[in-house]
């Protein structure tokens, strides 16, 4: 499978930005991955920042699109991993995966993707999301090259 992360925002500053660089380096060292960041949208209003950010992070989707989003499929690390490997099998290799920016994502990208899927219950930064995301892609591709389990650090 080959991984697409995209996200608004600027994901290496912060407290995450070195677990974000280092959990994509590792999924990049398993199979190949990216992380496209896009300029986040200025302005007063937070629909027209979401249509903004909506159209830029629409336009770097390749393959597969997912949304994060907290309404989205629930997975366990190993439900996931054989759900990736379903879509593989079915010649879907390549997944974009689309990580709004502070104010969410627009409703309309988020329906024009082809899936949703929901890191937690809880609402998470984005760049938390992005950490756990990276973090979770990681697991899920050493379960699928047979490591001895996801838990390796």
């Amino acid at each position: 499978m080959r991984y697409r992360i995209v996200c608004v925002g600027k994901p290496d500053g912060g407290p995450y930005g070195a677990a974000i660089r280092r959990d994509v380096a590792r999924l990049d060292a398993l199979t190949p991955a990216e992380l496209v960041v896009v300029r986040a949208a200025r302005g007063r209003d937070p629909e027209a920042r979401r249509r903004q950010e909506a159209a830029a992070l629409a336009a770097a989707v390749q393959g597969r699109g997912v949304a994060l989003d907290e309404r989205g499929r629930a997975f366990t690390t190993e439900r996931l991993a054989a759900h990736v490997a379903a879509l593989d099998l079915r010649g879907e290799s390549r997944l974009t995966l689309v990580v709004g920016g502070a104010d969410g994502l627009d409703a309309g990208l988020r329906d024009d993707l082809v899936e949703s899927w929901r890191l937690s219950d809880l609402t998470l930064a984005h760049e938390l999301a992005l950490a756990v995301l990276a973090e979770q892609l990681y697991r899920v591709e050493a379960l699928r090259a047979g490591h001895p389990y996801h838990r390796a650090g």
